[in-house]
């Protein structure tokens, strides 16, 4: 199991601890001119805000990385930085570009390959920086793998390098890793060059997502310069996670493949449930065509809309049946009753419906 990050005495202020989330973190790539709009980045990473301070909700990025930070004069960058520090939001740099504009509470990142031509030891921090983490490619050697479980490091960022197989060269890391008995915390990294989001979709959950499933990985950071911005890499990373039942931000939905028995237009009724029911995380609700397979299928998931007869629909609480024959026109906000009922609801924070509307 993973060791994380502690609190120690010579961290002041920082809390280390926030680095990464238990269940699997979520980190991503910020440039200085993102810094500098603070409102739209707080956002962007998922941030509550109030009164232009940002805060950390269920779903915000837990740390994020800077391949160029902001110069010591750029004040209003080092500001924005100093408040999602303040947060709790971990801030990650190269340790040569920390070397040349220190940040306080940082986390210097280092290069396997260039900790073995320099003697196998981790170098002195940088100054302001209060952990370091090491960024393995999977071209090193075994000897220089097993020698990972030797370093004080926070996490180990494994970003294979091109044209290695991610998939199979991460595996050998991890296989290197359990072999040494190294504990640090994993994140898998990977800039993908996909044109569009759903492709990138597809290639993040095949490339990355299979090794979070065999449970290998603690962490993602998802970089997509032709397809995605960091607004639309957190919610992927987020859903990637949960995907391979790590974390849970939002509502687990559970449906059947559709067949010649369903009773009612799955896609269209599963998109209408999930636009009321889709901001509780925590709840997994089935959302099944038929009686003949749907109860089993669906037999791990908290509630059950299942279609019963022509038009009419019957709702479960676990494996248990509550409610029959309800109209389809009233069941969804049937469905929403009975989780109310069950103690399961709570209300759409203002921000959250309004996105749910402008996206509707």
């Amino acid at each position: 199991r993973s060791q994380y990050p502690e609190q120690r005495e010579r961290d002041g202020d920082f809390d280390m601890r926030g680095l990464l989330h238990r269940d699997g973190s979520v980190l991503l790539h910020v440039t200085r001119d993102e810094l500098r709009s603070p409102a739209a980045l707080y956002t962007a990473l998922g941030c509550k805000t109030a009164v232009g301070f940002p805060f950390k909700d269920i779903a915000t990025v837990d740390s994020i990385v800077l391949d160029a930070p902001p110069t010591a004069d750029d004040a209003d960058a080092r500001l924005t930085l100093r408040r999602l520090q303040t947060a709790g939001v971990g801030v990650l740099a190269p340790a040569a570009a920390l070397g040349a504009a220190p940040i306080d509470g940082a986390v210097a990142i280092y290069d396997l390959a260039a900790i073995g031509a320099a003697g196998g030891a981790l170098p002195a921090l940088p100054a302001g920086a209060l952990r370091a983490a090491v960024r393995v490619d999977g071209s090193e050697d075994d000897e220089l793998l097993l020698s990972l479980a030797r370093l004080d490091a926070a996490m180990i960022i494994l970003d294979v390098a091109t044209p290695l197989s991610r998939v199979h060269a991460s595996r050998r890391v991890f296989e290197m890793l359990a072999r040494s008995k190294c504990a640090a915390p994993v994140i898998l990294a990977g800039t993908f060059e996909t044109p569009s989001a759903e492709e990138l979709t597809i290639a993040v959950g095949m490339q990355l997502g299979s090794l979070l499933v065999d449970g290998l990985g603690d962490g993602v950071l998802v970089s997509a310069p032709r397809a995605a911005r960091t607004a639309e890499l957190r919610p992927l990373s987020f859903a990637l996670l949960q995907g391979s039942r790590m974390r849970n931000t939002k509502t687990e939905f559970v449906s059947c493949p559709s067949c010649g028995r369903t009773l009612f237009d799955l896609q269209t009724v599963t998109a209408e449930i999930a636009a009321r029911t889709g901001h509780l995380p925590g709840v997994a609700i089935a959302v099944m065509g038929c009686i003949v397979n749907g109860p089993g299928e669906m037999a791990d998931a908290d509630f059950g809309y299942v279609g019963g007869a022509p038009g009419k629909i019957d709702l479960y609480v676990g494996k248990d049946v509550v409610k029959r024959a309800i109209p389809m026109e009233q069941a969804c906000e049937e469905l929403v009753q009975l989780i109310k009922d069950n103690g399961r609801w709570v209300e759409k924070e203002p921000a959250e419906a309004e996105a749910v509307a402008v996206a509707a």
